[in-house]
């Protein structure tokens, strides 16, 4: 019995997952306004455009997308991401295999000098499970990315309607 409720907390867990990539695979919007969505700085490291659809009622996950941009003069490595609104986070990236689209977790991603990294709809992205309290369009909560040195990059994200995420022009990456 303890072996079938394993299961089936990991498949609803998977199918609330995939309900958050439903809601956030409609339609982007255009536009020019960052200002409205979260952006952080920290020295020549940035993050623009930090948004989240927000989650259907009772679904326990939310899936993050930004740009983070390295101005600095050395690469830089990104090994995790958490909010204090949340039980845990994840970094993970959609991958279709036979015509199935899954998750797979990314241990770490380089951003090289000069270059940015998309977190968008079915690429790479944020999973922050175990909310706790409920996001509404409209609200933000804190988040931070961490480096690999140790070194935190805080911004806000924006809880945007599903389908009201912006995508933007891919920069370099290399996933680990």
């Amino acid at each position: 019995m303890q072996q079938f409720f394993k299961h089936w907390m990991a498949a609803l867990v998977w199918a609330a997952t995939m309900l958050v990539f439903a809601f956030s695979m409609a339609p982007a919007s255009a536009g020019d306004n960052h200002s409205a969505h979260g952006k952080a700085l920290s020295g020549d490291l940035s993050i623009m455009a930090a948004m989240s659809p927000a989650p259907a009622p009772g679904v326990g996950s939310v899936a993050v997308y930004l740009t983070f941009s390295n101005k600095s003069d050395r690469d830089v490595q990104l090994v995790a991401a958490e909010s204090p609104a949340f039980a845990m986070g994840h970094m993970h990236k959609t991958v279709m295999t036979d015509g199935i689209m899954t998750m797979e977790p990314v241990a770490q991603i380089t951003v090289p000098v000069g270059g940015s990294v998309m977190f968008e709809p079915n690429g790479l992205h944020i999973m922050l499970m175990g909310p706790k309290q409920s996001f509404t369009a409209g609200d933000r909560f804190p988040l931070t990315l961490i480096l690999d040195t140790g070194k935190q990059v805080d911004t806000h994200v924006s809880v945007v309607k599903p389908g009201e995420v912006m995508v933007h022009d891919h920069g370099s990456m290399k996933m680990n």
